[in-house]
């Protein structure tokens, strides 16, 4: 059954967002010179750059979906429809000048790297899986006419993971511990003075010939 949370508690435990801010700031460390921010959403991409949200080139991250997943043992998952808006306008780049739908696309494939790289794409959490199969992390273009002749280009990234361990298992209860063998008194046989008993004896030896 489910228990009472505070709202303090709820945001400190708050699974989402622990991960949320682990990919942003691993996407960080991995394209320096890109502003990496996070948005509550699905939004109009324009407005992206209108409101000043991320600086360009920059990308911003956030979900469009979350399903809940239930497993046999009463918990869930939940997997998460995570996009990353990539922003770009035409730009100097080492001193040479880059047209913004090659930045967008250099951006772009490397978010689609690491989304594909076992040692990035859990983001450095223990309870997240690597992105789903089906679909496969995509890379789409998203802007119009108007945005170009406005000097802007957007681009996204799709992916979906699923973040394990939520809920209370069935299962979870405290279990008697079994003590392992080592751990145990030793038990020793004694016997009289005569020895084996002669049908112990016979057993043992029909063992050793091969017999047994």
């Amino acid at each position: 059954m489910i228990a009472p949370v505070a709202l303090s508690d709820l945001l400190a435990a708050d699974p989402l967002g622990a991960m949320k801010s682990a990919i942003r700031d691993r996407i960080a460390a991995l394209l320096p010179g890109v502003a990496v921010v996070s948005h509550p959403g699905k939004i109009d991409i324009s407005e992206v750059v209108g409101k000043s949200v991320v600086a360009v080139p920059g990308i911003a991250v956030g979900w469009s979906r979350i399903r809940a997943l239930r497993i046999v043992d009463g918990g869930h998952q939940l997997a998460v429809e995570w996009t990353a808006y990539v922003v770009v306008e035409d730009a100097a780049i080492a001193g040479r000048r880059v047209e913004r739908e090659a930045l967008g696309l250099a951006i772009g494939s490397r978010l689609v790297a690491i989304l594909e790289d076992p040692y990035s794409h859990t983001w450095g959490c223990g309870n997240v899986l690597p992105p789903e199969a089906d679909p496969r992390p995509e890379l789409r273009p998203m802007f119009t006419v108007r945005d170009v002749t406005a000097g802007a280009a957007y681009y996204a990234v799709t992916w979906t993971q699923t973040l394990v361990d939520q809920g209370a298992s069935l299962f979870a209860a405290d279990r008697p511990t079994i003590a392992a063998a080592e751990d145990e008194p030793a038990i020793d046989f004694e016997f009289g003075d005569g020895g084996l008993p002669p049908e112990v004896a016979a057993i043992l030896a029909g063992l050793e010939d091969g017999n047994g």
